[in-house]
């Protein structure tokens, strides 16, 4: 069944045609924006940010062609602004004053250090694959590393991922995993 069917049968109710079409839809723009964006990370956060723009909208608008396009229109917008900041970050790097280039702060704040170090406990606690997934990915492994090394998809990478950046930011801000 393709996008537009999916979605045709998710505008007249149907909740599991609704999750089928936005794991096809995540399956499809990770695809096609990774094929643009050469960075894991960025092209997860674009296709991150395409699919909450089009779940708070697609039933709201009236689609006059079809919903893969429309989507598809959301996605080149999402990667416009994407290519647009990047260059606009490279211009701010390119004006850093020079006597700030080489000044570098190496002072760590040991209250900052010892609190994200019981939240990463306190998470490792509620769930040890959240603690080694948050591990791998600051040691610099892409998705489809950690998902080798886990044993897992790469849907379930993500969604296990959300859910330790959750936890470990619920944990920093309130002092307690969820």
């Amino acid at each position: 069944m393709n996008i537009n069917d999916l979605y045709q049968l998710t505008i007249a109710g149907g909740k599991p045609e609704e999750e089928k079409l936005f794991q096809k839809l995540r399956v499809s723009l990770l695809y096609l924006v990774e094929q643009r964006i050469w960075n894991d990370q960025d092209a997860e956060e674009i296709v991150h940010e395409i699919l909450i723009t089009v779940a708070e909208k697609y039933r709201l608008t009236a689609i006059e062609k079809s919903f893969a396009a429309w989507t598809y229109g959301i996605m080149e917008n999402k990667l416009l602004h994407y290519y647009r900041s990047r260059g606009r970050q490279k211009e701010i790097q390119s004006n850093v004053d020079p006597k700030w280039e080489n000044e570098s702060d190496n002072s760590i704040d040991p209250y900052l250090t010892t609190k994200l170090l019981d939240c990463l406990k306190k998470v490792n606690k509620a769930n040890d694959r959240y603690a080694r997934i948050l591990n791998l990915k600051y040691l610099g492994y892409s998705t489809k590393d950690i998902c080798g090394k886990m044993k897992i998809t790469r849907n379930n990478a993500f969604v296990i991922l959300t859910r330790a950046r959750s936890m470990l930011k619920h944990c920093l801000n309130y002092g307690e995993a969820e």
